[in-house]
């Protein structure tokens, strides 16, 4: 979110999200920089990248196949099907649309390099290193493009025909195997760095058999085969079955055998169905679920590039059997059409949360993410029952699934229901005890259950996940806050804003921590920022309000104090500190009535009579004057304050001299005089004009 910056560039090469994609953040920066947080920007560059790589793939297999009509209808196959919609209208998914750009060029520039290197052309070198460029880049956007150099060695064979005569020999496949090798180099590295990434994520080996990863994979490869034809039901999440029915898994195989069975068969005669195939079938791998990654059974943005082979077979197929040309463009345009049609409904699901699991809801049977998030939704609007009610059908479903729980104990947190709301995250972790998030919201529970070192320990485990993880080292810091640890919660707090410099709330505490050392200016100063951030806070305004009034900045703490001080305000020091910056920028009413609004919530607050006693004896307006009632409300509070506070003695001798009492109007100043001498820092303002006024018989009027 702070666009590109040099230490942003050293983090996006690091593993974060389960994902290493450098390539991916260094955009999603560049497109905070340009944008900021307008979403309308980021969805522009996700469209504009899907446009771009519909005209290279287009470029690519029109210099490949020398067939620009059938290369625009792969290409416009890409660029309607409404099965991409997920990569495209996703903004997160930044890493498909990107990877799928330099995969184009990358398939564009190793063309070119064909041709040249046919006629042994030295400019043939530039475009092999572009080639591989394009390839590199294309990983850092997604490792997914670790199957493009077999891709490259299918185009080998057609339409590029660099294997001579269809003959497969080591002698005719070593150079162009020697030639890929630095291509899989990379990808070796691509995969080795997606598995470090991806090991807290990997949930095969933990949770499914082999035999039940292998019948998945058929079936998924059939969900995908049929989808790429007849798309329906399309969901943004679909559960993972773990037992699925024979039938189904039989009728999958046959499927996926016959097709390549068939696509091998006419491997010669046909040579662009054989590839057309064994694209979709190896690109789908990294995906296909032999190494789970995440609990979905599919989903529809993994087909983003495999489809691509599938279209082209499809293509070729058409023209070559359907002899008619207009017959052939009738197709074509009925195809375009119905594409159209069913990409436009499907972009209308994900036009906000709510629409887009309440459709997963409705197209998938039993769908627990979906039910979850419907129930977030709710638990945002305060519906807290209703928010429960529905994880609590989540995990009837499925008992294990950790979000639910995590969301359970969030809605039970908020009900104040700390002790269920602890059990549920405690379930959470059992599940996935790799969740940071979860180790954070159980900390502040504890927190609020004052049990702080039980707290610590989840927020260290949290930045043991993730440590950049400014929230958790916010949290933290107020832990060491509350414990009177002031100096650690100092280092957490700008460790907190060295890794987030736009966390608001971290601004706040540290501007109390601040204030609470007597730094008045830098604790003034992390107020405005957090201000300014949040304007709407507030909690920060309250705070930044009270800061203005220690330093005497009335004016601006009255104005930031009617912002947040209400009629109905509980809190009786709320209305006295506003009253006092009110009677400071001489608005007399308004401060007597918020003077008057605090001893009504708490008759016996001393600082709140002095202030409203200190009006009553000195203001220059008579209106406003009363000396009885003053020296009632000025005694009651130097009683309270137990005759040891100067101030409080200074009002009563201005109220007693009001009353026209001067010479306990004398004994009193006298004795605040001796009271301030004694104390450090204690200042009486005003002695000798009061003194001399009071000797002459005269009350003191505040000027």
């Amino acid at each position: 979110q702070a666009g590109l910056t040099w230490r942003g560039l050293v983090w996006a090469f690091g593993f974060y999200a389960g994902n290493w994609h450098p390539l991916t953040w260094l955009s999603h920066m560049l497109d905070c920089q340009l944008y900021g947080a307008r979403a309308g920007g980021h969805h522009l560059t996700s469209v504009l990248l899907h446009v771009a790589t519909t005209l290279l793939l287009f470029a690519a297999l029109n210099r490949m196949t020398s067939a620009p009509w059938r290369s625009a209808a792969v290409a416009a196959l890409f660029a309607w099907h409404p099965l991409h919609v997920e990569s495209v209208a996703w903004v997160a998914e930044r890493k498909d649309v990107l990877c799928a750009f330099f995969w184009m060029l990358t398939l564009l520039a190793y063309a070119r390099y064909a041709e040249l290197s046919k006629v042994q052309s030295s400019k043939s070198n530039f475009f092999y290193g572009a080639t591989l460029l394009a390839f590199a880049l294309s990983l850092m956007a997604k490792p997914m493009a670790v199957t493009l150099p077999f891709v490259l060695l299918l185009l080998d064979y057609w339409p590029l025909g660099r294997i001579s005569n269809f003959k497969f020999q080591i002698s005719n496949l070593k150079p162009l195997l020697v030639e890929k090798m630095p291509f899989f180099a990379l990808a070796a590295g691509g995969c080795a760095l997606t598995l470090r990434a991806q090991q807290i994520a990997i949930v095969s080996t933990a949770g499914l058999t082999m035999p039940q990863r292998l019948a998945h994979t058929l079936v998924a490869y059939n969900h995908y085969f049929w989808e790429a034809f007849f798309p329906h039901n399309l969901a943004v999440y679909y559960p993972y079955v773990i037992h699925l029915e024979p039938g189904l898994i039989l009728f999958s195989g046959v499927v996926l055998a016959s097709l390549t069975a068939l696509a091998l068969k006419n491997f010669r005669a046909r040579p662009w169905l054989c590839v057309g195939w064994l694209w979709f079938l190896g690109t789908l791998v990294p995906v296909i679920g032999l190494v789970q990654v995440g609990d979905q059974a599919w989903a529809d943005r993994y087909a983003y590039l495999p489809l691509v082979g599938l279209f082209l077979a499809l293509v070729w197929v058409a023209v070559e059997f359907i002899k008619r040309q207009t017959v052939l463009r009738t197709l074509a345009a009925v195809a375009g059409v119905a594409m159209l049609t069913a990409t436009s409904l499907q972009l209308s699901y994900w036009k906000n949360t709510r629409t887009l699991f309440e459709h997963a809801e409705q197209v998938t049977p039993q769908n627990y993410l979906a039910i979850t998030m419907l129930g977030s939704l709710l638990a945002k609007e305060h519906k807290y029952d209703e928010a429960i009610a529905r994880y609590q059908e989540a995990l009837r479903i499925q008992p294990t699934f950790p979000e639910a729980h995590f969301f359970l104990g969030d809605a039970l947190d908020e009900q104040g229901k700390l002790d269920a709301a602890l059990a549920e995250y405690q379930q959470a972790l059992w599940f996935k005890p790799t969740q940071e998030q979860t180790h954070i919201f159980m900390g502040m529970a504890l927190g609020k259950q004052k049990k702080y070192d039980a707290a610590i320990a989840h927020y260290d485990a949290a930045l043991k996940l993730n440590p950049d993880s400014a929230v958790a080292h916010n949290n933290l810091a107020r832990i060491f806050h509350s414990q009177g640890k002031l100096d650690e919660a100092i280092a957490h707090y700008h460790l907190a804003l060295d890794l987030d410099p736009k966390l608001a709330l971290a601004h706040n505490n540290l501007g109390i921590l601040l204030l609470q050392k007597n730094d008045l200016a830098g604790g003034t100063a992390q107020l405005r920022e957090a201000l300014r951030l949040n304007p709407t806070n507030s909690e920060t305004q309250f705070n930044l309000a009270l800061a203005l009034n220690q330093q005497q900045q009335w004016s601006g703490a009255a104005e930031l104090f009617a912002e947040t001080v209400g009629a109905n305000s509980p809190d009786p020091k709320a209305h006295y500190e506003f009253a006092t910056a009110l009677a400071h920028t001489k608005k007399t009413r308004e401060a007597m009535s918020e003077y008057a609004s605090a001893l009504l919530l708490q008759p016996d607050f001393p600082d709140a009579l002095d202030g409203l006693a200190w009006i009553a004896s000195t203001d220059a307006r008579a209106e406003f004057r009363n000396g009885a009632e003053a020296v009632k409300m000025a005694g009651q509070a130097c009683a309270l304050a137990g005759r040891n506070d100067p101030r409080k003695l200074r009002t009563l001798a201005a109220a007693c001299a009001e009353a026209g009492r001067f010479a306990e109007a004398i004994n009193a100043l006298q004795a605040a005089k001796d009271l301030a001498a004694n104390q450090t820092n204690s200042i009486l303002p005003d002695y000798d004009s009061m003194l001399k006024s009071f000797r002459a018989g005269q009350p003191w009027r505040e000027k």
